[in-house]
């Protein structure tokens, strides 16, 4: 869910993976690299099989991507590879929580969006590879996806 993602860019790994407005094509695959004499890497493979690469400093990134990990696998689809090891983040149901907990909030800050008809921007609050959404809120995107293709 991009605004759910977008509250958590303060880590540099998520905050490299939102876009706004969001790209047409859901991110279906990120590797994470930290080989002994480069700088560590993410790889980031969309559905249409663009590839971009982005680095990192060395200091903390096994942190942030244990972090970005979690935040990832809660909010998204994306199948998620490290080649290297690290150390998992400390209390992982707690981060868990809390990130659902911003999912619930930012659908409740969209969803007057969807009401005033702002279908466009609403849909924009979610991207293309949300996990999970409640029913009532996989419904209104669908609802919304079609009144924008009626529209055009």
């Amino acid at each position: 869910m991009n605004l759910a993602l977008d509250r958590y860019a303060d880590n540099p790994i998520i905050d490299e993976l939102v876009f706004w407005p969001p790209k047409r094509h859901r991110i279906s695959r990120v590797r994470a690299c930290s080989a002994m004499f480069r700088k560590p890497f993410i790889e980031v493979e969309l559905e249409n099989g663009e590839v971009f690469h982005r680095h990192f400093a060395r200091q903390s990134f096994a942190e942030f991507w244990a972090k970005a990990c979690v935040i990832l696998e809660t909010l998204t689809t994306i199948e998620l590879v490290s080649d290297f090891s690290f150390n998992p983040v400390a209390d992982r149901e707690a981060l868990v929580r809390q990130v659902l907990a911003t999912r619930e909030e930012c659908i409740a800050e969209s969803n007057p969006m969807y009401e005033q008809g702002m279908y466009a921007q609403f849909l924009m609050q979610f991207g293309e590879d949300c996990r999970d959404l409640p029913e009532d809120t996989q419904q209104r995107v669908k609802r919304a996806r079609a009144e924008l293709e009626a529209a055009r």
